[in-house]
């Protein structure tokens, strides 16, 4: 069973091998649950905590002994409806004061900005930053994007194309023919097979991420114009001079 769409809507793993374990198992104890997973004493008692406050675990006691057990998988979908009103209500309180927290950055001088990104939250935040430009470059593009965001990224590439946002990659061999070459708006030429490496180079506006595609991504964003400038100077380089 693929449980990684329970991650994406916000259980830990932990949660995910106990709510599985106890589908399986149906009403049993802690200790069951602990031999069924593997999973620590203490992580098991935590998880079964979250999951009933979630309301995807209960239990009930027998002979002084607390027995789990799973409450119907439909009440997932009922936890994602309520986590998506808390955050609909968290945006509204956010845009609330947001004026506020932009005069406060606006007012600090920042002639050279880095930031490290990790995980896939990292390059979420970096793609959707991509949005707010016209055009983007990739330099070492590996098409990895779809395989590593398979739930994020047919949303926001329908975005992306709604927008007529452009994209001008140059690929690493390997990702010549993945289905994101099929993509609206979306320019690009091959790269040497001596090229291919797990670093991609991101230009969008004044902005240059290198990303590392490793188990946990891993970016390096960095605003500059002129180093923007001369990244883009790169790739018109290497575009102009491959077939």
């Amino acid at each position: 069973m693929n449980t990684g769409v329970l991650r994406d809507i916000g259980l830990t793993d932990a949660e995910v091998r106990t709510y599985t374990a106890l589908l399986s198992l149906g009403s049993t104890t802690a200790g069951k649950i602990i031999e069924e997973t593997g999973i620590h004493r203490k992580n098991v008692y935590d998880a079964l905590s979250r999951l009933i406050e979630k309301g995807l675990v209960t239990y009930v006691i027998e002979k002084k002994v607390k027995a789990f057990q799973p409450k119907d998988p439909k009440n997932l979908i009922r936890y994602l409806e309520e986590k998506n009103r808390r955050l609909k209500e968290q945006e509204k309180e956010l845009r609330a004061v947001l004026p506020g927290l932009r005069g406060n950055f606006s007012s600090v001088n920042r002639e050279i900005e880095s930031e490290i990104y990790r995980g896939t939250e990292g390059i979420k935040t970096i793609l959707n930053e991509c949005l707010n430009y016209r055009e983007g470059y990739f330099i070492g593009a590996t098409g990895d994007v779809e395989n590593r965001l398979p739930y994020f990224w047919p949303q926001y590439n329908e975005k992306r194309e709604k927008k007529r946002i452009l994209w001008k990659l140059l690929l690493v061999h390997e990702a010549r023919k993945k289905p994101i070459t099929k993509s609206k708006y979306y320019e690009y030429k091959v790269l040497p097979k001596a090229l291919s490496g797990p670093n991609v180079i991101w230009i969008y506006g004044d902005y240059v991420a290198n990303v590392l595609w490793l188990e946990k991504p891993l970016a390096f964003v960095t605003k500059h114009g002129a180093l923007a400038n001369s990244y883009k100077k790169y790739f018109d380089y290497l575009w102009n001079t491959l077939d």
